[in-house]
């Protein structure tokens, strides 16, 4: 008789695919670009954020096996992470579509960059708040959630919430970048290049922890799918290369009063493709740990 040994391997996760990775850029990148939005009192980038979340929501909902039961979603929201989800990202629906229309309302709202809920009647600016609020969970929930499959231990790690926080922000730099502005007259630009790039810095740290620190087991083959698998070229050359380091050395040349219109484009499309490479990476590179 032959004799067989019995082996537990590890496997890549193929439970989230496409449509989920779609669902995350466009609901991270809209909750950024909301975020930095909010503050100046951008209505434009308000309204433009709002609708990418609801996009966002839209590819979640046509990844749902049973769509005629998506209403069951919110109904543990004391211990799934999915319930959560959802509940933010309606909560965020509505007070930032209220809040958006609240100042375009406003006496020159959409041409306005002077954060005009803050001057205004209080229930504007709790709104704003609210809002605020809620875009902060949309950017960062997926980590959370992703963090609560406990057979997956790549995903077990603090940096993952802060990592889709950071590129959420990334993402709304991304599409204010693309948005047609008069960038040489913008008095706050040398403003938002310094945040911009720390941002970026910062997500770069992050991923180089995420790597350097990984643990053996499951955690560790995730790390080499990224860094010598299948996945090294998305990870290397279209996240750390394209969408990290290159942008940064554009800052660099903006900041120097170089090309400003047509780098500012450039730098636009960089970023939001460091954003969905962040988010494929990250669920591509999953792996189950093998039962004990």
């Amino acid at each position: 008789m032959e004799v067989r040994e019995f082996v537990l391997e590890q496997r890549q996760q193929q439970e989230w695919r496409e449509l989920v990775i779609v669902a995350l850029f466009l609901t991270g990148t809209g909750s950024g670009l909301f975020l930095l939005s909010l503050f100046p009192g951008f209505v434009p980038g308000m309204a433009l954020g709002v609708a990418l979340v609801l996009a966002g929501a839209l590819f979640l909902f046509l990844d749902l096996s049973r769509r005629l039961a998506a209403w069951r979603l919110i109904a543990r929201p004391q211990c799934s992470w999915v319930s959560r989800g959802v509940i933010g990202i309606t909560s965020f629906a509505v007070f930032g579509f209220f809040h958006t229309v609240s100042l375009a309302l406003q006496p020159n709202g959409w041409s306005s960059l002077g954060a005009p809920w803050v001057q205004g009647p209080g229930w504007m600016a709790v709104l704003g708040i609210l809002a605020g609020l809620a875009a902060f969970f949309v950017a960062i929930y997926p980590g959370f959630l992703l963090g609560n499959m406990r057979s997956i231990t790549f995903w077990n790690s603090a940096y993952i919430p802060a990592l889709f926080l950071t590129s959420s922000l990334i993402g709304g730099f991304g599409v204010l970048y693309l948005l047609p502005f008069n960038w040489q007259g913008l008095p706050w630009l040398p403003f938002l290049k310094s945040v911009g790039a720390g941002v970026v810095i910062f997500e770069l740290i992050l991923l180089l922890g995420l790597i350097w620190l990984s643990h053996p087991g499951s955690t560790r083959d995730s790390v080499n799918l990224l860094t010598h698998g299948s996945l090294r070229y998305h990870f290397l050359i279209g996240l750390i290369g394209l969408g990290l380091i290159v942008p940064l050395v554009l800052l660099g040349l903006l900041s120097l009063g170089m090309g400003v219109a047509y780098l500012m484009v450039i730098e636009g499309i960089l970023h939001l493709s460091g954003v969905f490479f962040l988010r494929y990476v990250i669920v591509r590179a999953a792996v189950h740990a093998p039962p004990c």
